[in-house]
């Protein structure tokens, strides 16, 4: 090539290149890993309704699009419909596979967070622990231990209620023999709450009786409506001098903020209790289990027993994802079309029974028997082709891992309210506001399978129904 033109060349690609960058910073061009997930305030003044009418809206325009688009001549072009809508909202398309970017993303801004929180901390004591078969407690559980250990701090004891089920002797000993570096974790979850009024008053408890300990919290959601309780945890928060919450969703922070923000103990408290005036510390961070990570092994490596698992609850919180038309067990579930009947099992895994950590040889290990449960979560979601779930944490584990799967709100608003914080922009998840709707987005999701040669149109665990009662 002759010099000047080589030159020449070299100037133009120079100045692409600054053109580009230009274009980043910005912002006309996003780049594919900017999460912001520090930026939720969008959410407060976005909710789930405007999200869903603009999703129509964009459903509608696409639809005048294409039939604009067959009736123009072949050299003319339709412009893209611009919208803002996450693309879990998209009405028009079904799930893909994966989330990785935003997985990520999620776990080291709960790695960040919390070095910072627990900084100088050794020893801990969990308040909240709670087994049941509930897959998802058990993948907070297990997560929390990730996180600690990953900072070299050692879990002693852990206990739920001070009046049962918990030795007080031990527990406050534990502490005091590693003082200054103990302190006790609040676990995370979805009970920060006065729906039910269990572990609330517990936490009140707790709080009150160790003035002298430093007190964290994990991430939580948070339901509180009725003032006299409001008014109960308010007082009993102030009074600690050294308490720190954290929110997993944006209306829960905003409560956080709106109840304690630039709030202190009053003198008169502070004087009688002898603690001096309190103040809370708030932080919003993604829920604990993103401490796992993405683990896409779960669903490659697990052999796929049925299409479509329906994680549903078997509660009194179920509400927009109420599926009664549809039997709990195994069955076939007609999604209609050229898909026809499609595998399916329904289930709620709060009671569904962990192999091999029961029986003869029971597993007693508080950390052994929590990853057996949450792995068997995994495996559960990693079965299916396509996952329909009301329970929050069968939408984020099945975002861990990254299948395909539609998400309906619950009573309280958990799922929507953590959805729309942290998870609205991954493309294996869409929001449906019923089971109908879900349902739609599987027999999109199939077709589109079919049509790529990755499903071959016949059921995944044989054609004969086996509907079983639900109720356990």
């Amino acid at each position: 090539m002759p010099v000047p033109s080589r030159c020449a060349y070299i100037a133009v690609v120079v100045a692409l290149f600054i053109c580009l960058i230009a274009l980043f910073q910005t912002g006309t061009v996003s780049s594919p890993s900017s999460l912001h997930l520090d930026d939720v305030t969008d959410f407060v003044s976005s909710p789930f309704s405007s999200y869903k009418d603009e999703a129509q809206n964009k459903s509608t325009q696409q639809a005048a699009s294409s039939t604009t688009s067959a009736s123009a001549v072949a050299s003319s072009t339709v412009p893209a419909v611009v919208s803002n809508v996450p693309i879990s909202y998209d009405k028009t398309t079904p799930p893909s596979t994966g989330c990785e970017a935003v997985v990520n993303a999620a776990q080291q801004k709960l790695i960040s967070e919390y070095q910072q929180l627990l900084k100088g901390i050794r020893y801990v004591n969990i308040w909240g622990y709670l087994e049941t078969e509930n897959k998802g407690d058990a993948a907070i559980w297990s997560a929390q231990q990730i996180l600690l250990s990953m900072m070299g701090i050692e879990t002693m004891e852990a206990c739920r209620f001070m009046d049962k089920g918990c030795n007080m002797t031990k527990f406050t000993q534990a502490l005091d023999d590693h003082k200054p570096n103990s302190a006790i974790i609040m676990a995370g979850g979805g009970n920060f709450n006065d729906y039910y009024w269990e572990d609330q008053p517990s936490r009140i408890e707790m709080i009150k009786h160790f003035t002298q300990t430093p007190i964290r919290a994990f991430p939580q959601s948070i339901h509180m409506t009725h003032d006299d309780r409001i008014n109960r945890t308010k007082a009993a928060f102030l009074s600690h001098p050294n308490l720190q919450l954290a929110a997993r969703d944006a209306p829960s922070y905003q409560w956080l903020e709106e109840t304690f923000e630039g709030e202190k103990v009053s003198t008169d408290i502070a004087i009688a209790d002898s603690i001096g005036q309190g103040e809370v510390k708030t932080v919003l961070t993604p829920d604990i289990a993103f401490m796992w990570g993405s683990r896409p092994d779960f669903r490659v490596n697990t052999p796929k027993e049925y299409d479509v698992l329906i994680l549903a609850r078997d509660d009194k919180e179920i509400s927009a994802g109420n599926s009664k038309s549809i039997p709990f067990g195994h069955g076939n579930l007609d999604l209609g079309g050229s898909i026809g009947n499609v595998s399916y099992w329904k289930v709620d895994w709060k009671f569904t029974p962990t192999p091999s950590i029961d029986g003869d040889h029971r597993e007693t290990g508080k950390n052994q028997r929590a990853w057996a449960k949450a792995t068997e979560g995994f495996r559960m979601l990693g079965a299916a082709n396509f996952v329909i779930t009301d329970r929050l944490h069968g939408h984020i584990l099945s975002t861990l891992i990254g299948t395909p799967h539609v998400v309906m709100d619950s009573k309280l608003g958990k799922n929507i309210n953590y959805h729309d914080t942290w998870t609205k922009d991954c493309a294996c998840t869409r929001v449906a506001e019923d089971i109908d709707e879900a349902q739609e987005f599987a027999k999109m999701f199939f077709e589109k399978e079919k049509e790529e040669g990755r499903w071959n149109g016949e059921l995944v665990h044989g054609a004969e129904s086996e509907q079983e009662d639900g109720s356990e």
